[in-house]
């Protein structure tokens, strides 16, 4: 599963230890600035869809 850079560093400031811990944060996730607040239902949308064994990758944006 690739994540943008912003999806990658929601994911380290929300990381609980399991998927299911980390999505449990997520949704609870209000306050957030309405920039991150995109990449974190991003994130909550890969990680609902991930499967055991699935891993998780960082896929850097395009240089312009």
């Amino acid at each position: 599963m690739l994540f943008s850079v912003k999806e990658m560093e929601v994911l380290c400031v929300f990381h609980a230890g399991t998927v299911s811990a980390t999505l449990g944060l997520l949704r609870e996730a209000d306050g957030e600035p309405p920039e991150k607040m995109a990449a974190v239902m991003s994130v909550i949308e890969k990680l609902s869809a991930m499967k055991p064994g699935d891993t998780v990758s960082l896929a850097f944006e395009p240089e312009e």
